[in-house]
């Protein structure tokens, strides 16, 4: 339950924490047959996953007598297992429905679509971003106004610092909140790229990476993980990456195919409704 880490107890030591630490790493293999490993590629769900039942992250081990790795989740009595292989081949489904086709008509649609849907979403935040540059420009007008009427003596060198000291922390508020509103559009265009491009071979990319470069993969699509119950057999997410979610529904459009992710119990039926209603980051079950 602690993942391995070592916790001193309230009780009297009967042994050195030294002779504890070196007997234990001798004692690789357990009472039941199993042993425990940290980074193993044949189980990347592990701590991703987390039990559809009492929501408790599922862990992984090895059977050494079969040689059969499994998930387990640890709550007692919960009974939530799962073969590994079968838990890892449902996930690389999942990961088929974000997979795009490659042909240029589709991608070039694709692209096209979502950038313009982004664009209505967040058409406050582009207002937003004109009314700032406007506001920079303006501060920057009267800041040169005011050094002219310094120089011309209109005013004295109390009145100048003044408002100099105002107009030039305005301006620097302004070029800050510019710059973030800049950043959340142009990068928006170059994630479509990307997403677009990494989508191509999505679950052969999942499937050859190591355990580290899995877990990344799994949180860019799922950033709030996945839930397993062994009662349905089903995955479920509480979140999904919002441009692999555009880019999946589409595709599914463009090309007349199956509406949503069944795999997820997703439903793209009213998409088009609930979608601006969520913003940018709608909750799905």
């Amino acid at each position: 339950m602690l993942e391995g880490k070592v916790v001193e107890g309230n009780h009297e030591q009967l042994i050195t924490k030294e002779l504890f630490l070196r007997v234990n790493g001798l004692m690789k293999d357990n009472a039941h047959g199993y042993t425990i490993n940290e980074e193993n590629a044949a189980i990347p769900l592990k701590r991703f996953v987390n039990c559809g039942h009492c929501g408790q992250p599922l862990r992984g081990y090895i059977v050494k007598k079969k040689n059969v790795h499994y998930y387990k989740c640890n709550t007692k009595a919960c009974n939530n297992n799962k073969n590994a292989k079968d838990l890892n081949n449902m996930f690389v489904n999942i990961l088929e429905s974000f997979k795009i086709e490659a042909t240029t008509d589709v991608m070039k649609l694709i692209k096209k679509q979502t950038v313009v849907l982004f664009n209505q979403l967040t058409a406050d935040k582009q207002n937003d971003l004109k009314l700032l540059q406007s506001e920079c420009l303006e501060m920057e007008k009267k800041i040169t106004r005011l050094e002219e009427r310094y120089i011309e003596e209109e005013i004295n060198k109390e009145l100048y610092n003044k408002y100099r000291t105002r107009y030039v922390r305005e301006k620097e508020e302004n070029k800050e909140k510019l710059c973030k509103l800049s950043r959340q559009v142009s990068n928006f265009e170059k994630s479509i790229a990307f997403t677009l491009k990494f989508a191509l071979e999505l679950p052969l990319k999942w499937v050859s990476a190591d355990y580290n470069t899995k877990h990344r993969i799994q949180y860019l699509l799922f950033p709030k993980g996945m839930s397993y119950s062994k009662k349905s057999n089903e995955c479920r997410t509480e979140k999904i990456n919002l441009v692999f979610l555009y880019v999946v529904y589409f595709q599914q459009v463009i090309t007349n195919k199956k509406r949503g992710i069944p795999e997820l119990g997703l439903n793209f039926s009213s998409f088009s409704h609930w979608v601006p209603r969520a913003g940018i980051e709608p909750a799905l079950l």
